[in-house]
């Protein structure tokens, strides 16, 4: 089985779901899953029913938030937070990921 990503810019559905959680997009996505996963994660956060039939239908994981507990899927990926303990990343909400965006950094609270 071979995999291949190919990097783009963001498109507008990208453009619209980094603006909506509070995050500069980066300057190139790459994606190997389905075209859906793009406006599958604009559904509004409270219609949780539709985003977990969405992640286990397209073999996306289904974790709690590290943060705050509530069950998110890989499809609405947002903020990354540092593991303190294995020194990786981890992959937050999107209610966290609007929080971290909207908290000061430590060099504006100085």
């Amino acid at each position: 089985m071979r995999l291949s990503i190919r990097m783009t810019p963001p498109g507008f559905l990208d453009r619209i779901w980094y603006w909506r959680i509070g995050q500069a997009p980066p300057a190139l996505t790459g994606s190997t899953g389905p075209r859906s996963a793009k406006w599958a994660r604009l559904v509004p956060y409270r219609f949780r029913r539709f985003h977990h039939a969405y992640a286990t239908s397209h073999n996306f994981y289904w974790l709690p938030c590290p943060l705050c507990g509530r069950e998110h899927g890989g499809h609405e990926g947002g903020a990354t937070i540092p593991d303190p303990i294995s020194g990786l990343r981890q992959v937050v909400c999107s209610k966290c990921s609007r929080m971290t965006a909207a908290a000061p950094t430590p060099e504006e609270t100085l």
